[in-house]
């Protein structure tokens, strides 16, 4: 096993440009927004190669060779697990050969695996959209800020503030090839007032004149995240499948059904 880490994750990047979803949380990485390291089979002449993000998501790219199942699983359960506070693995591919291979891994953990909602977005299903009017007691703020934590470069946020205080938001937190994705959050007691679609545009607008074009994802129970990006016009597309795993999983409960609610998931 081999890592790659500063400059050099560049000799795998190309493992990683066929990835039909994702493609902001990968090219985050490769184009700098956020530090990240890449173990593959060879430095010289990679076969496949596995992002660890600074997320709990990370991507496994390439053609798997005979014997790199015993790798891979060092790598997800003792090089990430031991990085990261929160002991959770997401693991995302692009090639079915690879969903057997994660299957006997994360297997042998208690893992389990769940299909990320992927939503796809129409220019056009978003011009026809009519924003409503703003009520006078609500700030609409736009600016450019890190918006997590470990960011090197400013992404847009837009927050809805109401007697001062931030009420709801929604924040481009991974850009990369010209895509973002994007977080939601509106505090209980303001929801289903239409603070997070009223967020959601005015991001969408920023990111669309900057070039960059929205990305949309949520887990399955993720039910009113999947209302606004249908609201805002995206459109649904074929399901990213997750291999997933939680130390509290495998240590106490067996597989389960909850889903590890990372910052980046809306």
């Amino acid at each position: 096993m081999e890592k790659l880490e500063g400059d050099d994750i560049q000799k795998a990047r190309h493992l990683f440009e066929d990835f039909e979803f994702y493609q902001a949380v990968i090219f985050s990485i490769f184009e700098g927004q956020y530090a990240g390291k890449i173990y593959t089979d060879s430095k010289v002449k990679p076969n496949w190669a596995i992002l660890h993000t600074p997320f709990l998501q990370h991507i496994v790219a390439g053609n798997p060779v005979t014997g790199c199942e015993s790798i891979v699983e060092e790598v997800f359960f003792t090089n990430i697990v031991k990085g990261h506070n929160e002991k959770e693995v997401v693991a995302f591919f692009n090639k079915p050969e690879w969903n057997e291979i994660l299957r006997q891994i994360f297997d042998k953990h208690n893992g389990f695996s769940d299909a990320r909602k992927i939503f796809g977005f129409s220019l056009e299903n978003f011009e026809k959209l009519v924003p409503k009017p703003i009520p006078k007691d609500v700030q609409v703020v736009e600016e450019k800020c890190k918006t997590l934590p470990n960011a090197m470069i400013d992404t847009w946020s837009t927050k809805i503030i109401i007697d001062g205080k931030t009420v709801s938001y929604c924040n481009s937190i991974m850009v990369g090839n010209k895509k973002s994705e994007i977080d939601i959050w509106t505090e209980e007691k303001f929801q289903g007032k239409g603070y997070a679609t009223m967020a959601s545009m005015s991001l969408i607008n920023n990111l669309l004149k900057d070039g960059i074009t929205p990305c949309w994802a949520s887990w399955p129970y993720r039910i009113e995240s999947q209302h606004i990006a249908q609201k805002l016009g995206f459109i649904p597309e074929p399901d990213a499948t997750a291999w997933i795993w939680m130390e509290e999983t495998e240590e106490k409960y067996g597989k389960k059904i909850a889903l590890p609610d990372s910052p980046n998931s809306i």
